[in-house]
């Protein structure tokens, strides 16, 4: 937010020498990226070098392979047995090829679009929906937290979904040109809303419903699938946008997006039983990183044994890893 309101006060007192939306976006563009290139430098370089901590490695390379192969093949392996063995970790990555993981920046850059030919919204006045749109990510943030303990993390993804799905119509639908420009605004607060709710949902999501021990590589196996179709909302909006067809229906391809992929998650099934399914990685990750880390008394396998045996009624015991087959489950 900060930064948005230094772009804002920039860009309004700069003293352009080619008068124009245009020319104003483009400058402002540059601005911006050169400021956040520059913040963006120094603060990845801080982090990346001192506040990283070590972790021991979980596996070996097979021997006969490399360092440089490995990687792909293990990515490969992982797949397969994801899609083969976790139904809800499968449907999830599925329905996450229509979402907007992929970034927000494609949702966004088609937002601005919207905004800057169709409304006839100025450069400060788009920066002023950005900020309002992450003002109200704090909210969205609060409501997720809340949804994720009262109907469970997938329940509250697809909650979120729906709302930004809805949100999209209703600026499609009601914002016809610049006489509605009012309208963005509340618009750009429930969009924030949305977008504060939809994501910790999903990243709480995936963290409950993935295998332990490698969660980056299952992590980026996530990002990964998020991005794939990423570039085809813009493509769509570019075609039809290219044929003449008014803007505010290629808005509304978003919703369509959204909506599918909310269909999507429907496949995964229950969460409690998707939770269930991958709780024996957790013992066979903390008796790795015990070992690994060499930390005494770290796993007490008595203690999780007598745990197992005492069920709470929950029906949430851990099962036992023996006869799970390799790939994710085995560490090292």
């Amino acid at each position: 937010a900060c930064f948005t309101l230094v772009i804002i006060f920039v860009s309004t007192y700069w003293d352009y020498k080619d008068d124009g939306v245009i020319a104003s976006t483009i400058a402002t563009a540059r601005l911006s990226a050169g400021i956040a290139t520059g913040i963006g430098f120094v603060l990845f370089t801080y982090a990346w070098t001192f506040l990283f901590r070590k972790r021991p490695k979980l596996r070996e390379i097979p021997e006969g392979s490399n360092i440089f192969t490995t990687g792909f093949r293990q990515i490969a392996v992982t797949t397969k047995h994801v899609f083969s063995k976790y139904r809800a970790l499968r449907w999830f990555v599925i329905a996450l090829l229509f979402s907007p993981e992929a970034g927000a920046g494609v949702v966004l850059s088609i937002a601005v679009t919207f905004l800057t030919f169709h409304v006839r919204m100025t450069v400060t006045e788009i920066a002023i929906v950005s900020i309002v749109m992450l003002f109200f990510n704090v909210p969205g943030a609060l409501m997720s937290k809340f949804m994720c303990r009262k109907v469970n993390p997938l329940n509250s993804f697809r909650c979120a979904e729906m709302l930004y799905a809805l949100v999209n119509a209703l600026i499609a639908g009601t914002v016809s040109g610049p006489e509605k420009k009012g309208l963005v605004y509340p618009y750009a607060a429930m969009a924030g809303v949305a977008f504060g709710w939809m994501f910790p949902s999903q990243r709480t999501l995936t963290v409950a419903i993935i295998p332990k021990g490698q969660e980056t590589e299952m992590m980026g196996l996530v990002s990964f699938f998020g991005q794939i179709l990423g570039w085809l909302p813009a493509l769509i909006f570019t075609i039809m946008n290219e044929n003449g067809v008014d803007m505010r229906w290629s808005l509304s391809i978003v919703g369509y997006f959204l909506a599918t992929s909310c269909c999507l998650t429907f496949f995964c099934g229950s969460y409690e039983d998707a939770v269930q399914l991958v709780a024996h990685t957790s013992d066979a990750y903390l008796k790795e990183y015990s070992r690994n880390s060499g930390v005494d008394n770290f796993f007490d396998e008595d203690q999780i044994k007598d745990g197992n045996d005492d069920s709470d009624g929950s029906g949430t015991n851990t099962p036992s890893i023996e006869g799970k087959e390799d790939g994710v489950v085995e560490m090292a």
